[in-house]
């Protein structure tokens, strides 16, 4: 055989492996994508509906609400370097904001390259869940976890200029080389998570008792590579750096988040008595959205921290426990359901549990119907999370 036709037949072979890796994950990526699409079209329509008018600004620009813009801030213009009008940016991580500012070297319209990387992060997200699910069960169950956390209630907020799609991705992937023991790869993405979101350190914990998990938790077993978990909280490290050089004082986005959000440690029970005091006594909208929706998500989400033993492996249970504590001992948490997002083992929980095709359906439905109410607000410019 000639080397012409050596080098047609490898070629052949890649195209082949590489249709091959595609097919295996077409679901997440045709679910992302048109839950993008409709998404999208969803808010512009709402926005004609209950308008009457068609908004003064474009049809992305309906998107470009609360922090939106202050990543896009921070994107365009940097931390600022003493106290001013522009403070409060430093409550916010800079992974995003600076993978913002690379892409914008291919997409000129700082809010358009915002939403297409949030889009791009979504699908791999929803990717690496579906191949993490299928790591420990059938196909069936891994497209359920990707359906639940592709209609939840505030999953909206995967396609636009959030970090929430960028953080799903980071930490689902993270854990995905974790299980594959690929500990250098899950040190990098872990450190990438933390810089993104404080709650990323909620990683180390599991991910550390998962290498000694698959070591059957013997000592000798451990090597040099454990090390490299020890790269997860220097994302965590740099922002606390990034405090101090612009404010002489490495926790100073506390005093900002207490002083612009009213965020500050509180013991839950006291924000769940708030939320049920509004949800009787305040306006009806206020019932839903700003005190309904944390009270029900502090329901569901200690209902599934209690299933979750039963029924996921040790190291999602430990991070969705970690995870809950960081979202919920904590002064403000209207944004809760937001946070709820991105805490996948809710989804392989659910996944898991509802393996009759009633119940399945009967869950997207009831997400789905919030997602539209909830994306509706947003796209309006009213509150939602």
């Amino acid at each position: 055989m000639s080397n012409d036709s050596l080098r047609m037949l490898k070629l052949w072979r890649l195209l082949l492996g590489f249709n091959d890796q595609i097919s295996r994950v077409t679901y997440p990526l045709a679910v992302s994508c048109c839950t993008t699409i409709i998404t999208f079209a969803f808010g512009v329509c709402a926005v004609l509906v209950f308008q009457k008018t068609i908004p003064g600004e474009s049809w992305l620009g309906i998107w470009k609400r609360w922090d939106a813009s202050h990543f896009l801030d921070l994107a365009q213009h940097g931390y600022p370097h003493q106290s001013g009008g522009r403070e409060h940016v430093i409550a916010l991580l800079p992974v995003y904001p600076l993978a913002i500012r690379v892409a914008h070297l291919f997409i000129p319209e700082w809010h358009a390259v915002a939403v297409v990387l949030s889009n791009c992060c979504c699908a791999a997200a929803l990717i690496y869940l579906f191949l993490l699910v299928q790591m420990e069960h059938e196909g069936a169950v891994a497209r359920r976890a990707v359906l639940f956390c592709a209609v939840f209630p505030t999953a909206y907020f995967l396609h636009i200029a959030y970090s929430e799609s960028i953080f799903l991705l980071l930490t689902v992937a993270a854990f995905y080389y974790a299980r594959r023991g690929q500990w250098l790869v899950c040190g990098v993405l872990g450190m990438l998570a933390t810089g993104t979101r404080i709650p990323g350190l909620a990683m180390l914990p599991p991910v550390a008792f998962e290498y000694l998990q698959q070591r059957n938790f013997r000592w000798r077993a451990i090597t040099a590579n454990v090390g490299f978990l020890l790269l997860v909280p220097l994302g965590a490290v740099a922002y606390l750096l990034i405090n101090y050089y612009c404010f002489h004082d490495p926790l100073h986005f506390l005093a900002i988040q207490k002083q612009s959000w009213g965020v500050f440690l509180r013991w839950p029970f006291q924000s769940v008595t708030a939320n049920w005091y509004g949800i009787r006594h305040f306006s009806a909208d206020e019932r839903v959205v700003q005190y309904g929706g944390p009270f029900v998500a502090f329901i569901f989400s200690t209902v599934a921290l209690c299933a979750a033993p039963f029924a996921l492996r040790p190291c999602y249970s430990l991070y969705l426990g970690l995870s809950w504590v960081m979202i919920f001992f904590n002064n403000f948490p209207v944004s809760s359901p937001r946070y709820l997002l991105v805490v996948f083992p809710i989804f392989i929980l659910l996944a898991r549990l509802t393996r009759a095709e009633w119940l399945r359906d009967s869950i997207a439905f009831l997400f789905a119907l919030f997602y539209g109410i909830c994306s509706m607000h947003f796209a309006l410019g009213w509150w939602a999370f």
